[in-house]
């Protein structure tokens, strides 16, 4: 029983300690050394409520490419590489079902006690909002997907409310990995 109560312990605990996930993929025959300068992706609509939310995600993502050495251009005749990003939260449910031990009723029987113990299901059900960052890379003169970056967080009232500092880790946890190699 201590096992079990330290285990959801541990459990309920984990839950409690929301971290950003990272994760990226590219395209292992591009050349990224080739790379010096970059545009952005004309798109008109992200799709999203707050526009400074879309702004301060894309300042910081040419602020991060800027201090990893690349130059921003306007003139995409003249970039290596075009930049677009989706930024974005959808609700999220998490079901979760585990065996919850309780025990039926002891007696007395003769020189011994007899029962059993019965194993039930327990189920903890966590809504959340989830927050998404995607950063794409073009290869500017053959317009070919080359990287794709991403990051998840589930969203705190905090980081809703103030967009700013969740939104700068997630572009430098997400151009960390940028680019590969």
């Amino acid at each position: 029983m201590a096992a079990f109560t330290c285990a959801l312990t541990l459990a309920v605990g984990l839950t409690g300690c929301e971290t950003l996930r990272v994760g990226s993929d590219y395209d292992r025959a591009a050349s990224f050394a080739n790379y010096h300068s970059f545009t952005w992706l004309p798109r008109e609509n992200y799709g999203v409520r707050d526009p400074l939310v879309v702004q301060r995600a894309r300042d910081d993502i040419e602020a991060r490419l800027e201090q990893k050495g690349y130059t921003y251009t306007s003139n995409p005749e003249a970039a290596d590489f075009a930049v677009d990003f989706t930024i974005g939260a959808h609700e999220r449910t998490d079901i979760h079902t585990y065996p919850a031990p309780y025990s039926a009723t002891w007696y007395w029987y003769g020189p011994h006690w007899w029962g059993y113990p019965y194993w039930g299901t327990g189920v903890d059900v966590h809504q959340y909002r989830e927050g998404v960052l995607a950063v794409d890379v073009f290869d500017a003169r053959s317009h070919r997907p080359v990287w794709h970056g991403w990051a998840r967080k589930a969203l705190t009232r905090k980081d809703m409310e103030q967009s700013g500092e969740s939104i700068r880790e997630a572009v430098d946890a997400v151009l960390a990995k940028f680019p590969p190699g």
